[in-house]
């Protein structure tokens, strides 16, 4: 996010990627079988645009024909080898469209699909991007989301997503917003229970996405910080502004003792959103409250 600064911190971070440094990420999908009627089975979509359905399970197979974003797919049976392509490991499945039956490989069928609540004519498909090994020696996870309408992509925005698997996302609307379509909201998960930890908001607007911020809870044993978005349709909510509360802990353990101060302060703050970008409001400044100063053993 250029104007707002982001709540991540480097250690929380670093622990998410060294935690997955040796695992590569992998896409599965279940096939239906031919004891499944027709009503019962599974759909997929495919998540890349202009993808070849292919002969056999091979990027060297003849190619059958060329598939748009968004083609429904039956998948009826899964591949016995791999392929890595961008770091995403996947099986090739064999697939069923109209009149056409052949493989597709599997990272590039989406794992997450739903609809624009703004323009039911557009449509999102979310899944695992790449994966590439940085200088420490830690995986570093890229998702993405892109946007179609009628077989044909609008547009695709690539981001962070810290673990190897897909994310919790919902479209949760413009939230009072008069000029934002749909925010979509992804749950980012504790790399060592799955518990969210925060959240990933990215905005759609005018046929673009727009990757606005990213609210990672932290805390160890001298600092905790937690983030989150009041939106005007909130409860709380102000009109055509997003209020972000900052809630800030921070422990000072007394030298002669064992008794340890806890001071707690709310920092709020206020921004607009123009349709394209998140700007602090000039006439609403921070406000900083302290909250509560405890002693505990």
């Amino acid at each position: 996010m250029k104007n707002v600064k982001r709540s991540i911190t480097m250690l929380s971070l670093f622990a998410m990627a060294n935690l997955f440094a040796q695992t590569a990420p992998e896409v599965q999908f279940e096939t239906n079988n031919d004891s499944i009627s027709l009503e019962e089975r599974s759909h997929e979509y495919l998540l890349g645009h202009r993808v070849h359905l292919r002969e056999t399970p091979s990027l060297t197979a003849k190619k059958i024909t060329v598939l748009d974003i968004g083609t429904r797919l039956t998948l009826s049976e899964k591949s016995t080898n791999f392929e890595t392509l961008n770091g995403i490991k996947s099986h090739w499945y064999k697939a069923r469209i109209g009149k056409y039956e052949g493989w597709v490989w599997g990272g590039m069928i989406a794992q997450k699909t739903f609809g624009s609540q703004a323009n039911y004519d557009v449509k999102f498909v979310y899944g695992l991007e790449s994966a590439t090994v940085n200088k420490a020696g830690a995986t570093e996870i890229k998702h993405q989301l892109r946007a179609f309408k009628n077989g044909r992509q609008i547009d695709k925005i690539v981001f962070d997503g810290y673990v190897p698997n897909p994310l919790e996302i919902k479209n949760i609307g413009n939230k009072g917003l008069f000029n934002v379509e749909d925010i979509l909201r992804l749950n980012i998960p504790n790399a060592e229970n799955g518990n969210p930890i925060g959240a990933t908001f990215i905005f759609w607007n005018n046929g673009k996405f727009t990757n606005v911020a990213s609210l990672i809870d932290y805390s160890d044993a001298k600092y905790a910080k937690t983030e989150k978005f009041v939106f005007p349709s909130d409860m709380e909510g102000i009109k055509s502004t997003i209020v972000l509360e900052t809630m800030i802990t921070d422990y000072h353990k007394a030298a002669t003792d064992d008794l340890t101060t806890e001071n707690t302060k709310m920092v709020v703050s206020f921004y607009t959103w123009d349709g394209y970008q998140l700007s602090q409001k000039e006439s609403l400044p921070p406000i900083s409250t302290d909250l509560v100063s405890n002693m505990k053993e």
